[in-house]
């Protein structure tokens, strides 16, 4: 009988995972945390820098559009004796894009300011509404009319009887000819 000493297995590193939505979310965790830590350390190095951050990057993008227009045209391709571009250059090529909005559609209509307009327009909506609900309805009943006229016809062509009582059969041919029609549609 081997003690426990014996059987131990050798170390290899942290228990496998059994579960794959587990795995999943520590995975997402991680990176979430690692990317957050990325972030936080970027930041500090900026103001440590002096550079402004992608904070201040909003705030101040219409001066910088107006100076940038303005002076940096003929200076643009120039770089400095140490080989690095000038310091406003070089924020703008380390520096994170601010958050680009999408421009609002344009195809879309301003909402009325007062009330009386916005009434007007629910009070539209609803006529109209009303109106294909009507509509809906009337052909609703013409159909139902029609499938009830056919179907007195077709009871009536049925239920025809020669002068000795026998039923006449080329009404019940005509029927099944027209089920083989529309089922042939």
């Amino acid at each position: 009988m081997a003690g426990p000493q014996g059987r131990s297995k050798p170390f290899r590193g942290k228990k496998p995972i059994k579960d794959l939505r587990e795995f999943k979310s520590r995975e997402i965790k991680k990176s979430l945390v690692h990317r957050a830590r990325l972030r936080k350390n970027y930041f500090k190095l900026l103001e440590k820098e002096g550079e402004s951050t992608p904070n201040d990057l909003v705030e101040g993008d219409e001066k910088r559009a107006g100076e940038e227009d303005s002076g940096d045209d003929d200076e643009s391709g120039s770089e400095g004796e140490d080989g690095t571009s000038q310091p406003g250059n070089r924020v703008k090529r380390n520096a994170p894009l601010p958050p680009q909005r999408a421009p609002p559609p344009e195809r879309r209509q301003k909402k009325p300011t007062n009330f009386a307009e916005r009434s007007k327009l629910a009070k539209q909506k609803k006529e109209e509404r009303r109106l294909k609900k009507i509509e809906e309805v009337r052909a609703r009943r013409q159909i139902l009319e029609k499938q009830t006229r056919d179907r007195e016809k077709r009871k009536e062509s049925l239920s025809k009887r020669t002068r000795s009582g026998q039923p006449l059969m080329g009404p019940r041919i005509n029927n099944l000819l027209d089920k083989i029609k529309e089922d042939m549609k």
